[in-house]
């Protein structure tokens, strides 16, 4: 009698706990840790890459590293009937897999067939798809300040937008619609006309981003109230200026309130020095200095509980991701310790052919800069354990591959402790227990031996390895598996 009593209250609270938990997940969807993969927003209206790789073997190994999330920029110019996907290979072998034809049932298809083939793939490893209206045209995101242009109006960018959310209203991993990439423009000597927010810039037509953002909200959820409207910040408000996008000062003013609050996510992009050279990171106290600037233009967001917080965009060099003394080592390390673990986050990129950071892939698209991986590995938020696929060493040749073959992508591993001894503490109890629905629910625990906590050894780490935790510590089971 008494063990069925200590049975009931040990998981009433270890579930207590989890639910605790997860009203703090970030989204309604938990807590989303990913990459970008880009190239639809651009002139070969397509995943960059399919020129080396199978788009299905892309997303596998997004999957085997860990990440739950794949943030997609996408333009309205590819619904335009002259827009076809290009660069395409359909000959060879794959690098990662070692499967022999790429891409072969893309063939003819439209940009979105495309999206479309790569979302089905991404449900198959439970990856979340948020799409990113990165431009109105094809490579216009860095001309183009607001959500409109002489050539797309706002109707077009609504209606593209209503198109799309109907589109995969049923696809339950398409969970995110973020509504305009990186509004931006300023009043002294950057580009016009400037994106404002909850305020109209005389001169220029119609600037307040926050009240569009609020029109085309409505019209998505409309079309599909299953998704997560995802609101970014502007360049300068009110006189003050950040990056672009990064800028959400004034939500503490005029804060969205027109999209429920389990739909509406406000997103900021910060970036390091090898972007642009910010007066911060030249500051006699930096990195300190960085929380109290985070806090003033987004992170008091996520600290007052105003909604959950995302952050779309940032990146770091692989020449900085090496050296621990550079500036921007030293400012991705402190911003992943202050917000990495609470918000949601998708990295810039996962291609290596951007021009402001490069990518977490090197330039033969197959192998993995492992030291971009490991900054951003401890903050990941994932019911599963990263298992990278081994990398042919001798991989067959490869139409328009690499001459070089790629080589096998490192994985950190750790020496295997006492199966449900999480914390190496040498016995197995309660706190075991929740330290592993807190890593199921994304928060991330401090000394959490991962290798540990697979108790019923299906591969995934999820509730029922803390229930069974829970029910050895009472002795309602002897052991695991």
């Amino acid at each position: 009698m008494l063990k069925k009593y200590v049975k009931k209250v040990i998981i009433s609270l270890l579930l207590f706990a989890i639910f605790t938990i997860n009203a703090g997940a970030n989204t309604k969807y938990g807590r989303l840790t990913g990459v970008n993969w880009f190239g639809l927003e651009t002139g070969s209206f397509t995943f960059h890459g399919l020129w080396n790789r199978d788009y299905r073997s892309v997303v596998q190994q997004i999957a085997d590293l860990g990440f739950n999330c794949i943030r997609i920029p996408w333009c309205n110019a590819m619904f335009d009937n002259a827009a076809v996907g290009n660069q395409i290979n359909e000959y060879g072998v794959d690098a990662y897999t070692g499967e022999v034809g790429m891409n072969l049932d893309l063939e003819g298809l439209s940009p979105v067939e495309i999206l479309d083939k790569v979302i089905d793939e991404a449900a198959k490893y439970d990856i979340s798809i948020i799409l990113d209206n990165h431009s109105r045209t094809n490579d216009g995101y860095s001309a183009e300040t607001l959500w409109y242009t002489a050539a797309y109006s706002e109707s077009r960018w609504i209606n593209d937008w209503v198109k799309l959310a109907g589109r995969y209203k049923n696809k339950s991993n398409v969970v995110g619609a973020d509504l305009n990439n990186e509004p931006h423009g300023n009043t002294g000597n950057g580009q016009k006309p400037p994106a404002t927010w909850g305020y109209q810039e005389s001169g220029y037509g119609d600037t307040d981003w926050k009240a569009a953002a609020e029109r085309c909200g409505a019209a998505v959820l409309n079309a599909n109230p299953n998704l997560l409207i995802i609101v970014e910040g502007v360049e300068e408000y009110k006189g003050t200026g950040y990056w672009w996008g990064g800028n959400l000062m004034g939500v503490k003013d005029s804060p969205i309130t027109s999209i429920p609050g389990g739909a509406l996510v406000y997103s900021a992009h910060e970036y390091g020095s090898s972007v642009f050279n910010q007066t911060w990171f030249s500051a006699s106290n930096f990195p300190s200095n960085m929380p109290a600037i985070w806090d003033k233009f987004f992170y008091f967001i996520e600290k007052e509980n105003i909604a959950p917080l995302f952050f779309g965009e940032f990146g770091i060099t692989g020449t900085a991701a090496a050296n621990s003394s550079s500036t921007d080592y030293r400012w991705f390390k402190a911003f992943m310790d202050y917000a990495g673990s609470n918000c949601s986050w998708t990295f810039w990129s996962f291609n290596p052919n951007s021009g402001d950071t490069g990518g977490l892939l090197e330039d033969d698209w197959v192998s993995v800069n492992m030291n971009k991986y490991n900054l951003l590995k401890p903050y990941l938020a994932s019911g599963s354990v990263p298992n990278p696929t081994p990398v042919p060493t001798t991989p067959p040749a490869v139409t328009t591959a690499p001459t070089t073959p790629p080589t096998e992508t490192p994985v950190t591993t750790q020496v295997p402790g006492q199966t449900g001894d999480v914390n190496n503490s040498d016995s197995i109890d309660i706190v075991d227990a929740l330290l592993i629905a807190q890593y199921y629910v994304g928060l991330n625990p401090q000394n959490f031996d991962l290798s540990a906590a697979d108790t019923n050894c299906d591969g995934n780490i999820d509730i029922v390895d803390a229930l069974l935790v829970a029910q050895y510590y009472v002795d309602l089971i002897t052991a695991f598996c």
